[in-house]
């Protein structure tokens, strides 16, 4: 038996608060703050065999929710190119 590193690659959601004036304008200034090359998020690794953390360098989708919406009426999912992937309220 021999020891391996494997990478595993997986997607981790990142809750930004932003100003915008719509959902598409929200879903640009997010990415603009969490795809600058600089990750605003550090990942701990949490098990002895996990040396290292990081995440993909791709967006995968956007979740948007309206901060005046506590009951999550207005909220959509969005793929990485800011196209709705649901049928969504606005």
């Amino acid at each position: 038996m021999k020891p391996h590193h494997v990478h595993v690659y997986t997607t981790i959601r990142v809750k930004v608060a932003v100003t915008a004036e719509d959902h598409a304008d929200a879903m640009r200034q997010a990415a603009a703050i969490v795809g600058t090359g600089i990750f605003p998020v550090r990942l701990l690794p949490n098990a002895a065999a996990v040396l290292d953390a990081q995440p993909a360098e791709e967006i995968t989708s956007f979740l948007v929710d309206e901060a005046d919406d506590p009951e999550f009426e207005n909220s959509c999912f969005y793929d990485a190119e800011y196209r709705s992937r649901e049928d969504c309220p606005t």
